[in-house]
This record gives C-alpha cells, structure tokens and sequence, in this order.
C-alpha cells in the first residue's frame, strides 16, 4: 500500500509556509486600514451630527427671540396713543391706563413658553406689568431686583438711542423671593414724542433646555456667550471657568472652523461652534472624545474578530497547502538531480539554491523541448520549400511522390488539383528615401507572412520565395470554381497595398489549373509568362494565364534557363553561353515561328542587362545603339536568326571581358571600403541603394559580394556594428534611450529596443544596469 510521503522538514518546506504566512499580511493591512477609513468617517458624521444639532438649537432660539421682538414691536404699534409719562395723563386718559396691563398680560400670556417676564416705562414713576401699575423705585428694588441693573440704570435708559438691544445675562430676584437668571431684551420707542422702554426677560432655563433637547449624547455640554463673549448659559459647571470661556472661543477666533478637537482641562473634547445670524449669540457645544470611541468599540471588536478567524484559517491551510506542495517539489527536485544533463546546487540543499535549481532545471526543460519543436518546424519548412522550387526549377531530381506525401502532411493539400500564382512585388526609389533601412528589412521580412495571411483564409495556399520580391502561391483547389477565391484573396492583397502606391507597385500571374503534382511545374511557368506580359506603366496589375494571347505562350524560358545563362557569364565562359543559347534555341523549335525565336533571343538579350544592372553597369557601354535596338525587338522581320544570334554573342562576349578585367581583386578592396564606409556613417540612414551608389556597384552584386567575404549579410553587420556603439554609449555616458537611438542612427525608438534585444537578449536599460 502507497503511503503518503512526510517529507522531512527543511529551510525549502519553511520558506514555502512563510510564502503562505505572507498572503496573511494583506488580512492586517486591509483591516487596520478599513479601521482607520471607517473610525474617520464615524467621527466626522458623529461630529456632523452634532453641528446639525447645534444649528438646530441656535436656529431655534433666534426663532424665538425673532418672535418675541416682533410682538414686543407690535404692541408700540398697538398701544401708541396711550404711552405717555405718568404725570401727563389727562383724568379722561388716565381711565383707560388699566388697558396697557392686559394688553401686556395678554402678550405675556401669548409669550409665556418663550419669557419669563414683561414690563414697560415711560418714566421713572411708574412701571407697566401684566399685574398693573408699581412704582419705579419701588418695583426695580423690591418687585424685580436685577444684579447687574439697578434702578438707576433703567433710569438711564430712557435717554438711550437704540432701539433694540440684548443685555447680558443677569441674575433677578422677584418680590416672592425667587432668583432666575435671565437675559433682558430692551425695546426702545419714541411715541407722542415721548421714550418709552418694553423689557421682556428671556429664561436662561429656556436656552438651557432647548439647547439640551438636541443634545447627542447625555455627556455632551453646551455653552452660550453673546457677542462679547459674555456667558449666558452654561449646562455644565466646569465650563463657568472665565479661562475655559476664553479657551474655546480662541480656538474658534479665526471664523475658518466650524468643528475640532480640544483639550479642555485634563479631557480630550470635540468642540463644535455655531454663531446666529440675528444677534450674535455663540452657541458651543463639548463632547468627550471617549463617547465616540465608546460608539465605535463594536466596529473596532468586529474587525478584530474577523481578522484573528481569517488569520486563523489562513495559518491551518497555509501548513496543508505547503504539506501537499513540498511533496512533489521535492520529488521534481529529485528527479532533475538525477538529470546528468543538468547542474546540481552549487552547495548542499540551501533555502534559495534548491528552488533555483529547480526553476533552472524546469526553464532548461522547456527551452529544451521549444527549442527542438523549433528546429524541427524551420528545417522541416525549410526542406520542403527548397525540394518544391528544385521540383518547379528542374534544377534537381525530387521524389515526386515524397514531395506529394509532404505536402499532405505539412500543409493538408488534399485535393489533386495545382495552381501557381506568380507574384511580383517591386518597390519604388521612395521606400529606400522615405523609410529608414532599420524599418524596411522589417518590413521586407514581412511581405511573405503578409501575402499569405491575406490569401490563405480563401484558399490553402502556400508561398514560396524564388527570388528577391518574386513570390510563388502554390494552391491545392478542387475543381475549377476554386479560382474565384484565388482571385478574391489576391484582389485583397492588390487592395492591401494599393493606398502604398508610392512605395511599391504589385504584377501577379494566375497560371491554368492542372491535375497531379506535376501541374505545379506547368502552372507555375504560365504564371511566369503572364507576369512578364503585364503592363509596366500599371501599379497594380493582376492577369491570367488563360487571357493572354496564343502567342505570348509559344516559347518557353524558365528561371532555370535563365540561372544557366547568369551562371556562364560568371563563370566568364563564352563556349558554354553557346552551348546554353543552342539548347535553349532547340528546345523551343517545337514552335518553329521565326518570330518565336526571336523572342527568346530577346529574353536572353535581357538577361544580360539585368547581369550589367546587378553590377551597376550601363549596357549601352557594351554595344551600338543599333545593335541594342536590334536586340530589344522581340520580331524583326529584316533581321535573321542567325544574325540576331551573333549579335547576342558579341554582347555577351563583351561582358565577360568587361568582367574579366574588373573582377581581379577588386572584391577584396570594396569590401574594406564599405566597412570603413559604415563605421564613418552609421549615425546615418544606411541602406543597400545608399552603399552601392558610393560603391559604383549595384545593390545585389555589393550585398553578394559582402557576403560572400564575411559571411555575413550586409544589412545584419550595419545593425551590429550600430548596437555595438550603442552599448559604449549606454555605459559612458547618461543619455537616455531615445537620445543613444539617434546617435547610432535608429531613428525610432522602439525599433532600437527591439534590434538591442534581438542581438543581446535584454533590454538596454537592462544592459546598462547590469554593467554599472
């Protein structure tokens, strides 16, 4: 019976719980900081709260003394005609005297939930109450006795001007014996040209009370001032303190805080502060700091009973997740140990060696097994597409069942039907002085996985490369509707490029539809007449096989022909060029036409040129104009075969003696040339077209030649050499990556970063760091 494994503990089993423990933290961080947001917006909707509260109460009592100065006005209104002083009362007045004590009883009877008491005089005789008429002196000492105003006083006020004033708060003891605090309001009116004074007291237990009724917590003190800052209520002892007064009002001088935290005595307090509108009174309310956190105690006990459950659990599956993972760790460690293939730690079993080990064994494991898939795909494509243009060229014997097995197996062509589509892809002088050279091998790197990104949704197609921007889609089609999706996936591709006009320009060849393998040879070669039949003066130009005139397909001239008179001008073998010509002649003869021969001669007239063009040579220097139109004519009814034949051998025989002379040592010397070009030039635009005009050399014979002396192409060499002062830069200096791009000629940016990382395998700023 399989028992489970108890691995022995170690500082690797350790270190994979303390990666467990560790997505504990966020638990503790998330509810400390859910602690603090919630305990902040708790505290400011407690204080809110009270502030609400406060304005409740203050804008309460300004309601009040607002009402109670409004009736006391309209009774001067009312009672006007009969306020005179005392001793100028007629006898027929003085009968309607008892009419201002009730009307000031009734007002006081209306007031009563707001005042305490009311009275008026228009001199210092006699005193108006809801009671009836007293003597001045007698009522200001025995009926109404005011701590802080004395009959004098009152007396004084007759002269006053306002006429509406708040006193401070007093303490006034009535005949009964009985002491109120109260704060007097004074109402000053001049009536039949006489001053006459309306007091009406307000309880300060009234203040007291309504002040308390939107209290928050039963702790919760409240203090009022008037508008020097004179104490009218207090609900709390300690607060009478003139120094605590003092202490909260500064606090709140500024007029910029409404509410804040002050330490009053030896108690952290939450202060708020509301100021009324009408008559200045400052309300102020002082709560302790400890009934908040009283409040927010179950919030802080729920959090923290939350977190211990989740630390808890978190710590239980946190020793099983590591139980069950150290396990086949270790047995993956074993197994790479006994890998001879890979290096072990370099000392013991230490914490960190052993999982780098095995994340080095695991990483060697995959590149490994890419790195195989890799190879095995690219040599694979690789071999196929060389064996199907040796097959299409007939340069070399191909198996054509092998070839017809890989073409079932690699791209699923399951149908027995072929067709070639040529297709010509030239680029204009304003993609070598528009683009940079960096961008265009992208670009032209591109132009296959293009092509057949666009043609293979229509059809299975496969593209092959012949030649420098000529492109072969071979297509496996069923039946020959098929050609309509051929067509439709190329008019994509002419569509594609068309906005591109200026750069490019694209001639495509459809060749016929022919059944078994070798229709692919016979398809490919009506595809290659076709594009030779295009319209030059066309952009964008897509033609069939099946169009084109009889006679446009009486002779043959393959690419293999073509390679076979290149090769003897090379090889600088005039005999072999008219062994070649013979052949080739004989071959065609099957046509017979002179005009068909002629052609031909004309398309090896223009294979030549092309020879001189790659060597930057001008073919007019290697015969007469005559002789070159002669040449040019594909029929010439005045001109013989034969004649036109030696004319042909006469122009090639120049050639090779032209190359003859040229070619000795000069390959060598050019190629010192251009290195030493590039290292002069590098922060420059640098491409093939730029190196062959200084050179005096054509672009293809500089690029083979190059190759041929360093082993490497010339345009990967430009890059190494750019990135290679771009590392100096990048430890000499402190430039920035956009600023070392420029110097070393990239003018992009993200292109430098993607040449750096192709040829050093890190970014440059990787680079950099690493050295430093």
């Amino acid at each position: 019976m399989n028992k489970k494994r108890i691995p022995t503990l170690n500082p690797l089993f350790f270190r994979i719980l303390l990666y467990f423990l560790s997505l504990l933290l966020p638990i503790i961080i998330i509810g400390a900081v859910f602690y603090i947001n919630v305990s902040s917006r708790l505290q400011d909707e407690f204080t809110q709260k009270i502030q609400m509260n406060l304005q409740s109460s203050a804008n309460t009592i300004e309601i009040y003394l607002r009402t109670v100065q409004e009736t006391s006005l309209n009774f001067f209104y009312e009672k006007k005609p009969l306020l005179l002083p005392y001793d100028e009362y007629t006898l027929e007045e003085r009968v309607r005297i008892p009419e201002i004590p009730d009307t000031l009883s009734r007002v006081a009877n209306n007031l009563s939930a707001l005042i305490d008491n009311l009275f008026l005089f228009a001199d210092d005789q006699k005193v108006y109450t809801g009671q009836g008429l007293d003597d001045f002196d007698y009522y200001f000492e025995k009926g109404s006795f005011f701590q802080k105003y004395n009959k004098e006083y009152w007396k004084n006020k007759l002269n006053t001007e306002k006429s509406i004033e708040v006193l401070e708060a007093s303490e006034v003891t009535l005949n009964n014996g009985v002491h109120k605090n109260i704060v007097p309001l004074v109402f000053m009116n001049t009536v039949n040209g006489h001053k006459a004074i309306l007091v009406t007291t307000i309880s300060v237990d009234m203040i007291k009370k309504t002040v308390l009724n939107h209290a928050v917590t039963e702790s919760t003190s409240f203090l009022v001032t008037d508008t020097n800052n004179n104490l009218i209520q207090s609900s709390d002892r300690n607060l009478l303190d003139a120094q605590v007064i003092r202490q909260i009002s500064e606090f709140f001088s500024s007029g910029k805080v409404q509410h804040g935290e002050l330490r009053i005595g030896n108690i952290d307090c939450i202060v708020n502060y509301v100021k009324s509108e009408s008559y200045g009174w400052n309300y102020y309310s002082i709560t302790p700091v400890s009934d908040f956190k009283e409040q927010t105690n179950y919030f802080v006990m729920l959090i923290v009973i939350i977190c211990l459950v989740l630390i808890v659990v978190g710590i239980l599956f946190s020793f099983i997740f590591t139980f069950n993972l150290y396990n086949p760790i270790k047995r993956i460690s074993d197994i790479l140990l006994s890998k001879s293939e890979l290096n072990e730690p370099s000392n013991g079993s230490g914490v960190a060696n052993e999982f780098e080990f095995i994340g080095r064994g695991i990483h060697q494991l995959i590149e490994f097994n890419h790195k195989f898939k890799n190879e095995l795909e690219v040599i694979s494509t690789e071999y196929m597409d060389q064996a199907l243009l040796n097959y299409i060229h007939g340069s070399v014997a191909v198996n054509e069942r092998d070839l017809h097995k890989m073409l079932v197996d690699q791209l699923q062509f399951n149908n027995n039907a072929y067709v070639c589509c040529n297709i010509k892809f030239g680029l204009k002088p304003a993609f070598y002085s528009d683009i940079q050279d960096t961008d265009r091998l992208i670009i032209l790197d591109k132009i296959k996985k293009i092509i057949w990104g666009l043609i293979n949704p229509h059809v299975n197609a496969h593209i092959l490369e012949e030649k420098e921007n000529l492109y072969i889609a071979v297509v496996n089609v069923q039946e020959e509707d098929s050609l309509v999706q051929v067509k439709m996936g190329l008019e994509l591709l002419l569509d594609t490029f068309r906005y591109d006009s200026q750069y490019c320009y694209i001639h495509i060849g459809i060749g016929n539809i022919y059944k078994e393998i070798r229709g692919i040879v016979k398809s490919y070669a009506d595809a290659m007449h076709v594009v030779e039949a295009v319209d030059a003066n066309k952009d964008f130009q897509m033609d069939e096989a099946q169009e084109l005139p009889p006679v446009a397909m009486l002779y043959s001239y393959s690419f293999m022909d073509e390679n076979m008179i290149l090769n003897c001008l090379k090889a600088q073998k005039l005999e072999g060029l008219e062994h070649q010509i013979e052949g080739i002649i004989s071959k065609n003869k099957l046509t017979g036409a002179h005009s068909i021969v002629s052609a031909l001669l004309s398309e090896m007239y223009h294979t030549g040129c092309r020879f001189l063009a790659e060597k930057g040579l001008n073919p007019q220097n290697f015969a007469e104009e005559l002789e070159h139109t002669a040449l040019r004519k594909k029929s010439d009814p005045h001109l013989g075969i034969d004649d036109k034949k030696r004319l042909l051998l006469d122009f090639f025989q120049q050639i090779i003696q032209h190359s003859s002379a040229q070619d000795q040592g000069k390959s060598s010397s050019l190629t010192s040339t251009i290195i030493k070009y590039i290292e002069d030039n590098y922060h420059h635009d640098l491409y093939l077209e730029k190196i062959s005009g200084e050179m005096g050399v054509s672009t293809k014979y500089i690029s083979r030649m190059f190759f041929e002396k360093t082993n490497v192409h010339l345009s990967t060499y430009i890059s190494h050499f750019r990135i290679s002062k771009a590392k100096e830069l990048l430890v000499e200096t402190d430039l920035n990556i956009s600023d070392i791009s420029q110097k070393v000629g990239i003018y992009s940016r993200t292109t430098f970063i993607r040449l750096f990382k192709k040829y050093e395998g890190i970014t440059p700023n990787h680079y950099r760091n690493m050295k430093k």
